[in-house]
């Protein structure tokens, strides 16, 4: 079958492997990128190249960004990829705001160009080695035509409902993801204060009912190491559970953890700094003990407030 050509948008550090598994695998590609070192590989290989997305080829789109503002910039401002060449069908790959994706799928929709929600898990390890986990909302017809694509970057992809749906569990997910690196952090060093050897912990919850991604990647990989470099930073990872919160509220449901969870996690990213990775808490963590500085002092709404500035 002849390969659709792709148009991604977004090559940091995410993107940039993403994008460099469907170029590896032969799929017709130009790439967009506000940065000149993220296009300089592409460019090296002889593929399209420019800041703006507008002039450059591609009958697939697909966009990772920060947020969903970036998204909708990239498509729809200035020099926006979907503002001058007719597009097929988009497919955010970003995590966002569900809303954000409907409002888009709504205008492109009247330009005839589908659109589909696709984030992923997996950090930029899966990313490097095509073992993603893909979620993907929108029409059935359109999921059909880009699944070729996904299968080049993911291992696992789910069709899980309509579009919107996608971000909607993306943002489900990194909660969980928050709550479990969370806690596994402060279960890994109350161990550490008893004597106990980090990796032998690791060894026995991953081996039980306590395994979680972060036992059995991210703290061993990116914390025993002293490499803090998962690579999902502290401003990103905040606004993901942010965006969970909201849809919390919107299901007019009671989650007290969630809440909470955001109040730690912004807290750890105004201590830290916004750019520092998501497994550097463990240092912030292990500084702290009782009756010393109050590290989380911090109210869940107060949190909500700068989550969302």
């Amino acid at each position: 079958m002849t390969m659709d050509s792709v148009l991604f948008i977004g090559a940091g550090r995410m993107g940039g492997l993403m994008a460099a598994r469907l170029a590896d695998s032969g799929v017709p590609l130009a790439v967009a990128d506000l940065s000149e070192e993220a296009l300089a590989p592409f460019r090296e290989r002889g593929l399209p190249v420019a800041a703006q997305a507008a002039g450059l080829p591609g009958s697939i789109v697909i966009t990772m960004l920060p947020t969903d503002r970036h998204v909708r910039a990239a498509l729809l401002g200035e020099g926006g990829a979907c503002t001058r060449l007719p597009r097929e069908v988009v497919v955010d790959m970003s995590t966002a705001a569900p809303a954000s994706t409907l409002a888009l799928a709504a205008n492109l929709g009247g330009r005839g160009t589908a659109v589909l929600d696709a984030p992923v898990s997996g950090g930029m390890a899966g990313a490097r080695a095509g073992t993603l986990t893909a979620m993907v909302g929108g029409a059935p017809d359109a999921f059909a035509r880009v699944r070729p694509l996904f299968d080049r970057m993911c291992s696992e992809v789910i069709h899980v409902g309509p579009v919107g749906s996608g971000h909607v569990i993306k943002a489900l997910n990194n909660y969980l993801s928050a709550a479990t690196l969370w806690s596994a952090t402060e279960a890994l060093i109350v161990g550490e204060r008893l004597g106990l050897d980090p990796e032998v912990m690791l060894k026995v919850w991953s081996a039980g009912s306590g395994k979680s991604h972060a036992t059995e990647v991210k703290l061993p990989n990116h914390v025993l190491t002293g490499t803090y470099d998962f690579g999902q930073t502290l401003e990103l990872f905040c606004k993901d559970i942010s965006i969970a919160a909201d849809l919390a509220r919107r299901a007019e449901a009671q989650t007290p953890t969630l809440e909470a969870l955001l109040a730690f996690w912004s807290a750890a990213r105004d201590r830290l700094g916004g750019q520092e990775d998501i497994t550097a808490i463990a240092r912030l963590i292990g500084n702290s003990r009782l009756g010393g500085e109050a590290m989380l002092a911090v109210a869940p709404e107060e949190a909500q407030a700068k989550a969302e500035r």
